[in-house]
Formats: structure tokens, C-alpha cells, sequence
């Protein structure tokens, strides 16, 4: 199996509402790639930001490739090493005043946002993973705190290891993948504002990227705990308890008083021990 077969495996075992991301670093620009997709500046007349692409591709299904002419983002450009971070992105000017108070903890914040060596790539292909369109390298999934909840599950019992979520409130969606592919271990987003803003990422959305060599092992695991009937989503309620009716606000006291009636009649027929 490949890993549209694996990511078809998580989209449904996960009932994920949307599809899974594939996502394709380019070594070359995306011009000379032979992965089919819309290319923003030339097809829409816009530029966009990752985050936009990835919510095309997982709502309507659309390939999406982009060099840097594509990309409306900074961030994005800094991350995937499209080009060389300038100094003012690495000394804490672009968060002191939003996301810190000054340039010296902005420039500690910054200096934790994954990033991708500069000059490797050239672009990248966003597609529905569950299509056959190209191997990724990455795979990028937006669910539910429940959802993600399974899959964390899911990525301990095949890797020992637990699922991270770090978060600085920004350069989630791209980070997480720059993460992964960096690690080659699947890493928990909390979607940052850009997500939230820009893609329409929904508020009660969280993300993960998942390298693509280790997606059969945690399709596998999130099948063989689905078979134990435990680990399920949604959860299966637990219904083998018996609810004590006298709890009940107002109507609770009259509802025990006729269940001790019932109790007592059914004793002096001699039904009940």
C-alpha cells in the first residue's frame, strides 16, 4: 500500500471532515515539476499564503503548486527556506509589540519557529492525499480535540513516543510541516491566526503533520485500536451503570419515593430477595 491508501485508512477511520493535505517539497521550481495543479499567480491572478493553499486542497480537493512568486506569505517563504531569513525576521522586530514585549523575548520566539535550510527547495504541491496526484512527504491533517485525541493514541502505540502540540500562536500550519519533515515525527499545530483568519480554519480545529514514511504504521494502529471497540470515534458512551433517578432536580425526590413503592409491592408478592 501507498500512502493515498493509508491516508483514505485515517480520513475514515477518523471521519475527518475534511481531506487530508498532502504536501510535496520541490526541489525545482514548480514550472518544471510534472505534478498537475493550479498554480495561484497564473491561474486565480493572486498571490496566497500556505495556509490558503492547504484549505483549497482539503476543501474543494484541488491541487495547488507554489514557488515563491505564488506566495503572498513571508513567513511561509522563511520556513520552507525559499529564501534566506533576513536579520529583522531573527532578532525579534516582526513579534516584539504583538506576540512579545520587546525584541529580546520576540527574538527568543522567533528563533523557535521551525525552519527549513534555505535554498533546497524551490516550492511546494498541496493535493487531497486520498488522490492519486503525488508521493508526499508530509501529511497534513485538520480535526477535532476528539479526533486528534485517537490519533495521538494512535501515534504513541506505534511509536512509543507522544504526540508534541508547541505553540507561539503563529507560523502553525507551515511550522508543523517544516517540523515534521525536519524530525521525520508527526507533530500536534494549534493552527495560528493566519489558519484561523486566511484559511478559515474553523475554531474548534486543531492540525498534525505526519511524515509520510511512518503514515502506514499509524493507519495500522489507529485500525487495530479501532477493532477493540475502545478506542473509537466518536467515543462510544459507556452504558453499563445504573442511574440513580433521585438525583434529579425537583422531580427526583418523587421518583425515588415511587421506586421504593414498586420495590416494597413487588417484596410483598414475594418477588423480589
Amino acid at each position: 500500500m501507498g500512502s493515498v491508501d493509508y491516508s483514505r485508512r485515517i480520513y475514515e477511520i477518523l471521519r475527518l471532515r475534511t481531506f487530508p493535505v498532502g504536501v510535496k517539497l520541490l526541489e525545482v521550481d514548480p514550472d518544471e515539476s510534472e505534478i498537475p495543479g493550479f498554480r495561484p499567480l497564473r491561474d486565480f491572478r493572486r498571490r496566497m499564503t500556505f495556509c490558503q493553499a492547504a484549505a483549497l486542497a482539503r476543501y474543494y480537493g484541488m491541487p495547488i503548486l507554489l514557488g515563491i512568486d505564488d506566495l503572498s506569505c513571508p513567513g511561509a517563504m522563511v520556513v520552507f527556506g525559499l529564501v534566506e531569513a533576513p536579520e529583522y525576521f531573527l532578532d525579534g522586530s516582526i513579534s516584539a509589540g504583538l506576540y512579545a514585549p520587546d525584541k529580546e523575548t520576540g527574538k527568543k520566539i522567533d528563533h523557535k519557529i521551525p525552519m527549513l535550510p534555505p535554498g533546497k527547495f524551490r516550492g511546494f504541491a498541496l493535493y487531497p492525499a486520498i488522490k492519486e496526484v503525488e508521493e508526499p512527504d508530509v501529511v497534513l491533517v485538520y480535526l477535532t480535540p476528539g479526533q486528534l485525541t485517537k490519533l495521538a493514541a494512535a501515534i504513541s502505540y506505534s511509536t512509543g513516543e507522544p504526540l508534541v502540540i508547541e505553540s507561539i500562536g503563529k507560523a502553525g500550519s507551515c511550522g508543523g510541516v517544516a517540523k515534521a519533515y525536519s524530525t521525520g515525527r508527526p507533530v500536534g499545530i494549534l493552527p495560528g491566526l493566519g489558519d484561523r483568519t486566511l484559511a478559515w480554519t474553523m475554531e474548534d480545529e486543531m492540525a498534525a503533520a505526519i511524515p509520510a514514511s511512518i503514515l502506514g504504521d499509524i493507519a495500522s494502529a489507529l485500525e487495530k485500536q479501532q477493532e477493540q471497540g475502545v478506542l473509537t470515534y466518536p467515543p462510544r458512551p459507556f452504558l453499563f451503570y445504573e442511574f440513580k433517578f433521585k438525583n434529579i432536580p425537583v422531580i427526583g425526590v418523587h421518583y425515588d419515593r415511587f421506586l421504593k413503592e414498586v420495590k416494597a409491592m413487588r417484596e410483598d408478592e414475594g418477588k423480589v430477595e
